[in-house]
This record gives structure tokens, sequence and C-alpha cells, in this order.
């Protein structure tokens, strides 16, 4: 069986983090996101790169908790599945847009295949 949860190691969870890499980060914006990506440095005692971990937030604009917590859960698990396409070392901070409420899954994969695209790609459009 593969291991397909979302272990506490893969989410950013202090505001520190989530600052550093809105402050230092690389800003992309997608239809239905503003995305912040950071790439993590190796430590001294790490052979390989880090994974790569993921931050959403979802303001009081967007709408009650609801449908703030149905937009995390939409986002988790588009990251949780396309996760693997991305390179490890990166920091994903996802901040959902005004057109958020109205996203459907595949709206949501189709924003991680655009993100992982550009990335690819140079950051082009």
């Amino acid at each position: 069986m593969r291991p397909e949860g979302f272990p506490a190691f893969l989410r950013l969870k202090k505001r520190r983090e989530f600052l550093v890499v809105q402050g230092q980060g690389k800003k992309i914006h997608l239809r239905h996101f503003l995305v912040f990506v950071r790439r993590r440095r190796r430590g001294k005692d790490e052979a390989e790169a880090p994974p790569t971990r993921l931050g959403i937030t979802v303001t009081r604009k967007i709408g009650k908790a609801v449908t703030r917590n149905r937009i995390k859960r939409l986002v988790r698990e588009g990251f949780r599945r396309q996760r693997r396409d991305f390179a490890p070392g990166l920091d994903l901070v996802w901040i959902a847009k005004r057109g958020a409420p109205a996203i459907h899954y595949s709206d949501v994969l189709a924003e991680f295949d655009a993100l992982s695209l550009r990335l690819r790609s140079g950051g082009r459009r």
C-alpha cells in the first residue's frame, strides 16, 4: 500500500514559516490562488533535499468557516496527490483569492498542474 497521507512534516504550521516564505519567496498568480514559492536550503546533516511543504491561507473575506475549510481540504488533497510533481525542498504558501469559493477539485488539480509547469519552465507563462 502506498503512503498517501499528509503528515505534519509536510505542512507549514508556524506564522514565522509563512512570513519567511511570503517575504523571501517568488510570487505566482494563478486563477483562484496566489502562491508563494521558496526553496529551502539543505541542512548540514541532511544527505538529501528536504521534502516540499504546504501552507494554506484562506481569509474571512472568502467566506464563512464551512467555505474556508472546504477550500483548504481541496488544496490539501490536491497537494497530497500531486506533491511528487514538485522538486524537493520547496515551501509553498497558497492564498485563496475571492473566486475560490466556487472552485471544484478538478480546478484545484488544474491549478497544481499550472504551478508545476510554471516552476519547471522557470516561472514563464
